[in-house]
């Protein structure tokens, strides 16, 4: 089973029946093209120097610290090469990809030509990293409706 976000549903028979659902789901439900949930990635938080391990990007945060992003399936993988010194962070993070320099800057008052950064978008912490037109954003995840909402708001105004 992968580190995804668990909500607990009823179930026809037994009651209850956990579910692993990304927080993001219901936020993201109706939105446009170029909005992506990534919070089925591997956000591991390691402390020190970080080797590359096969399959992962390694996102220097400051100088003694990195996100290791990662398949959800690799998680485990990826840890165990780590070593003692990492922090799953995969369900406490939510992640969405916008497309767009004009969307995000409607969300973020970042310098978007110095990404990876850290800062606040809508209003939240969060990491936020560049490919191109592309920008993932990694926020807590407890904060998942909230910038669901403002993400969806700010793209209907540039609709």
């Amino acid at each position: 089973m992968s580190r995804d976000f668990l909500a607990v549903e009823l179930a026809p028979a037994d009651g209850f029946e956990p579910r692993w659902r990304s927080p993001l789901e219901r936020a993201l439900r109706d939105a446009p093209p170029g909005i992506r949930d990534l919070s089925r990635t591997g956000k591991l938080h390691v402390h020190g120097d970080v080797g590359a391990p096969p399959g992962v990007e390694v996102v220097r945060v400051a100088p003694d610290r990195a996100l290791v992003l990662c398949a959800a399936a690799d998680v485990e993988r990826v840890r165990g090469e780590l070593g003692e010194r990492v922090v799953d962070m995969s369900a406490a993070l939510a992640g969405l990809e916008v497309r767009g320099e004009r969307l995000m800057r409607r969300l973020a008052d970042l310098d978007l030509d110095a990404l990876p950064a850290a800062g606040a978008v809508a209003h939240v912490p969060a990491t936020v990293l560049r490919d191109g037109d592309a920008f993932r954003i990694f926020f807590p995840q407890e904060y998942a409706d909230h910038v669901g909402a403002v993400v969806l708001d700010a793209a209907a105004g540039l609709a």
